[in-house]
């Protein structure tokens, strides 16, 4: 084993900034401290496929590696001959058993349940959910038995049990107590695997995220609420803790701080926006301190929510907690990654892509100390795929990504365009007509089909040109993709004899002008005798001839749609500045606002830029001060484009003001997506914050 080389860390620095986890204000950790988190192992990274693969992950005390799943009905919907099965790893999950069935499914008793007749009006009453079937999992760290809830839209009045590290299983009976509300929790399998509690006067506490259907109806998941459940007697009777306060909350997951403070994260089933957290100090029997999660958007932007993955790290000496879930920049559920805070949630300032294309739920565990899992992390996704890697995979920035910015001219001969190939190699064409751009791709074995791939980059404009060769022996089709690698248009096949920046405006399915200013990659399909030499864009607004290099912790980042942004907030709000600083406010007026940036020089203009946010709704207001001078706000789309600028802000000192913009432009297009602000000041103006009276998801 080896500690991560200097160069490694340098590197990390440098794409990071300063770092220091002893300080609660720099939540990054120093590079003795980033050693000690990788425990001075190499980088290891891997995925397996799955097949059919829905469930739970966990470990057990001996360090054997548990993946549970359904068969039958893959939907946890859909319980109907849902058997459960259990895949294990006895050498840390380098290689696995056969499915071993554990049980059948459970018909659900519902006046042994105590719960009253049904109305027939919700799904409580539909014959698939008087089966109960794969819930979540929590290891007994204190007998080592291994339990699994039964679940549908409440509990069954078992559970199996194995006492011998997942090799049998037991059906045995349980107790559950109802809340507060007269209502049966749902600790099922979209809901983390529990914990036992190590601090405490209840200390050996099995604590499990759960969640609540009042009247058991799935079609009122706004009423619905998350909680925990928790047994003192080794998962015999089971209570259940206050609600989570806040309603139409649901999928979650749980750790224990190393103060003994449980941190709970949860979805929100009925609208979109970020992650909700909130506190307990009494071992997860009651919440404190609800709030949004300023960085961990709930899922993709155009679904309401996402279950996720949430573990803290088992060690002693800080709360380092990982956080998996789907991409929050593309529509979809796509491209899983795992955040990383150092700070026991406070912050999440690196996050590591796990596997490109779909990604649905996923669900995080480790390996045990002492036994062939330590220092693994595990993560399954949906029923595709299972990842395990260590921390110093996760922590080791790698060779930064490439995303080539916007261009007029893309061609092969530019060393940076090329990605990858199947079946082709570069050359260079003797033809007079490709004298411009003669290096080009062509076939290897002209019998076989192959494919060349191109760096990600910035699509500068939906008007593309190909320069290519297709004759009657060779066929090329053109294909876009996003961030994922999912294809979202392909080209009729073009065709002619050395055709250079030919216009492509056949794309099946219609334009590509939607995915302007976004990530996307090109894939060229060759036949035959084809070539293809590189590609063109007409209508290129400010093209930028520089790669743009993006690490671990990016330029992509997005900060939340909010109501509110102040000059001073973790995530930081201003990006950087020019002839501008910080100044502390002490205006009554502007009321949570504490900090406002002023010109250094006022003899100089200067500006304020932001970081890239979701832009919350239509209306932006500002909280300014213009005094001797102006302020004017320019907005910027995600690739760096200049939108519109405002008019010029005015009246002095003011309070959420409406902002104004020019040539009647208007934020109705651009709502939700992500943007940058730059606020341009001159002579004595002062701003504040910006303000939102809506987020688009309310």
């Amino acid at each position: 084993m080896k500690i991560l080389s200097q160069a490694t860390l340098n590197l990390f620095l440098i794409i990071i900034g300063p770092l220091g986890i002893a300080q609660q204000t720099d939540p990054l950790p120093t590079p003795s401290e980033i050693s000690s988190i990788t425990g001075g192992a190499d980088p290891f990274f891997e995925i397996r496929e799955e097949d059919n693969v829905y469930g739970v992950l966990d470990v057990a005390i001996d360090g054997t590696v548990l993946m549970f799943s359904l068969q039958g009905e893959p939907h946890p919907d859909k319980r109907r001959g849902s058997r459960i099965y259990l895949k294990r790893s006895e050498d840390g999950g380098a290689t696995w058993s056969e499915h071993q069935l554990i049980g059948k499914p459970v018909k659900l008793d519902v006046e042994k349940l105590g719960i009253g007749p049904y109305d027939g009006k919700g799904w409580g009453n539909d014959k698939h959910h008087r089966i109960a079937s794969l819930g979540t999992s929590v290891v007994d760290e204190t007998s080592g038995e291994i339990m699994i809830f039964l679940t549908a839209l409440h509990p069954a009045l078992s559970m199996y049990k194995s006492r011998d590290h997942g090799r049998t299983w037991a059906l045995e009976e349980i107790t559950f107590k109802k809340d507060s509300r007269g209502f049966l929790p749902i600790p099922n399998g979209a809901c983390d695997p529990g914990i036992t509690l190590r601090k405490g006067p209840h200390k050996g506490r099995l604590l499990v995220a759960s969640r609540v259907m009042p009247n058991y109806n799935k079609h009122e998941e706004g009423k619905g609420y998350t909680n925990a459940v928790y047994s003192d007697d080794h998962g015999k009777t089971w209570h259940q803790s206050a609600p989570f306060p806040l309603d139409g909350t649901g999928e979650s997951g749980l750790v224990e701080l190393r103060d003994g403070t449980i941190y709970l994260n949860s979805r929100t089933h009925t609208r979109k926006g970020n992650r909700w957290v909130a506190f307990s100090d009494d071992s997860g029997e009651s919440w404190r301190d609800l709030h949004e999660d300023d960085e961990l958007f709930d899922g993709p932007p155009d679904v309401y929510g996402c279950k996720a993955g949430l573990l803290r790290l088992d060690r002693d000496d800080a709360d380092i907690l990982l956080f998996s879930s789907p991409s929050s920049n593309l529509q979809g559920r796509k491209n899983i990654r795992v955040w990383v805070s150092f700070d026991g949630g406070k912050s999440w300032p690196l996050n590591r892509l796990i596997k490109r294309g779909p990604g649905n739920y996923t669900w995080m565990t480790q390996g045990r100390k002492g036994t062939p899992s330590e220092g693994f992390i595990y993560l399954l996704s949906g029923k595709d795929w299972m990842a395990r890697f260590n921390m110093a995979w996760l922590l080791d920035p790698g060779e930064p990504e490439i995303v080539l910015s916007q261009r007029q001219i893309y061609r092969f001969a530019d060393k940076d365009l090329f990605h990858s190939a199947e079946n082709a190699e570069s050359f260079t064409s003797g033809e007079q007509i490709m004298k411009g751009s003669p290096e080009g791709y062509r076939l290897i074995k002209g019998k076989e089909e192959g494919r060349i791939l191109t760096q990600r980059l910035v699509l500068p404009s939906g008007k593309m040109k190909l320069s290519y060769h297709a004759p009657e022996g060779g066929k090329i089709q053109l294909a876009i993709m996003d961030e994922s690698e999912a294809h979202l248009r392909d080209t009729k096949a073009p065709i002619g004899s050395y055709q250079l920046d030919k216009a492509i405006d056949d794309w099946q399915g219609g334009p590509i002008d939607e995915w302007v200013g976004k990530t996307v990659q090109f894939q060229f399909k060759l036949q035959g005798e084809a070539e293809v030499f590189g590609f063109a864009f007409d209508g290129v607004s400010a093209p930028a001839n520089h790669t743009a290099r993006i690490g671990p912790s990016n330029d992509r980042f997005v900060l939340p749609p909010r109501h509110e942004y102040v000059m001073a907030q973790n995530p930081p709000f201003v990006k950087s500045v020019e002839n501008a600083a910080p100044f502390s406010v002490i205006e009554n007026r502007l009321q949570g606002m504490n900090t406002g940036y002023q010109l250094q020089d006022p003899n100089r203009n200067g500006h304020v830029l932001t970081s890239k946010l979701s832009l919350p709704w239509k209306e932006m207001k500002a909280s300014y001060d213009t005094g001797s001078g102006s302020i004017t706000i320019s907005l910027f789309d995600e690739s760096g484009t200049l939108l519109n600028s405002s008019k010029p802000l005015t009246g002095g000192l003011r309070t959420r003001q409406l902002v104004r913009w020019s040539k009647g432009f208007t934020l109705n297009d651009h709502v939700s997506k992500p943007v940058t602000l730059r606020f341009d000041l001159t002579g004595g103006g002062k701003i504040y914050g910006l303000h939102f009276d809506r987020v688009f998801w309310e």
